[in-house]
């Protein structure tokens, strides 16, 4: 067994002599990376895929793949920008698929938002939950910020692109998992009212509606309410979408009651910035000297979206929904 360091935690990988390996790809590729780690270092990229590729590692992974019996879930399409390249990709991915805790130690290579979220919640110790959420995201960055060392090709950034989006929704409705009990809270799945929001929970004077989005508010987020009370929820990129005072306005006529933007960074310039959608609203509102929104109820109108899980956890812990209030929300 060899043990790397993430974040303070130990990340033990196992002697491949004692893992339970069914096939030869796999087998090959854990040797070959289990190999290369040295204990007691950084959990940090040691394996550069490309390299798969370019013959530099003296592996053939297609002759490994064919002899193996492993079939991929996915082939890569022929109008890709490098569909030999992304091929190589596809057949790590799906043996890292089987053992996530390798991720991080493989470079170029378009991951996929199961595959993240496994790997993070392996490197953070924990199952994702609507109280550590943001963490997990967190940890998914960091893994991500090392991930590339070239330039993506079109076909791989627009993969990782998409990839980023089912990340932030497969977190988001880890938040609603815990509370939906399809009575008091539940998501939407009537055609009918879709369009008024994605999750509700039953409230006076007003039930309160969810309006969960991935990247952009825009005018989706607009769709939505029909002066309902109702959130807006989303790993949002741009700040600017909740700095206009008359988006503001637009919003809270819609019934909107909070917008709920991420405090941990979601782009490459907030990444490099350290900063983050809801810290840069908030400095937008500090440069101009003016105070950030309240909603109708004086309450905040752009909040943090670590702070979603313990917002709502606090409504629905009241029990008589006839003091169920969002009055005070």
């Amino acid at each position: 067994m060899k043990t790397l360091m993430f974040n303070g935690r130990n990340i033990e990988i196992e002697d491949p002599s004692f893992v339970l390996i069914s096939n030869t790809l796999d087998r090959t590729l854990y040797a070959h990376i289990y190999g290369l780690i040295v204990d007691g270092s950084d959990y940090t990229p040691i394996v550069d895929c490309d390299q798969y590729y370019n013959g530099g590692y003296g592996l053939d992974l297609e002759e490994i793949l064919k002899s193996s019996g492993v079939k991929l879930k996915k082939k890569p399409s022929k109008k890709a920008s490098n569909p030999d390249r992304l091929r190589i990709q596809f057949i790590v991915r799906e043996f890292l698929s089987r053992y996530p805790m390798l991720l991080g130690l493989v470079q170029n290579v378009v991951s996929l938002a199961e595959l993240s979220i496994d790997n993070a919640e392996i490197l953070f110790g924990s199952k994702v939950n609507g109280a550590n959420f943001i963490d997990m995201k967190r940890v998914i960055d960091q893994v991500n910020r090392v991930a590339w060392n070239r330039i993506c090709d079109v076909s791989e950034s627009q993969s990782g692109t998409s990839t980023l989006g089912q990340i932030s929704e497969t977190l988001l409705n880890c938040v609603f998992a815990d509370m939906v009990d399809e009575i008091q809270f539940f998501k939407v799945s009537s055609p009918d009212v879709q369009s008024y929001g994605d999750f509700v929970m039953t409230c006076l004077p007003n039930n309160l509606w969810i309006s969960v989005k991935s990247n952009f508010a825009r005018e989706r987020l607009l769709a939505s309410g029909y002066s309902n009370d109702i959130l807006g929820v989303g790993f949002f990129e741009e700040s600017a979408e909740f700095t206009s005072m008359v988006r503001i306005r637009n919003f809270q006529r819609a019934g909107f009651l909070a917008m709920y933007c991420p405090d941990v960074a979601v782009t490459e310039k907030q990444v490099v910035s350290g900063s983050s959608t809801y810290h840069e609203v908030e400095q937008t509102y500090s440069g101009r000297g003016v105070d950030m929104p309240r909603n109708i109820n004086g309450q905040p109108f752009i909040r943090k979206l670590s702070d979603l899980y313990k917002d709502l956890s606090s409504l629905l812990s009241e029990k008589d929904i006839r003091r169920r209030t969002t009055v005070k929300f």
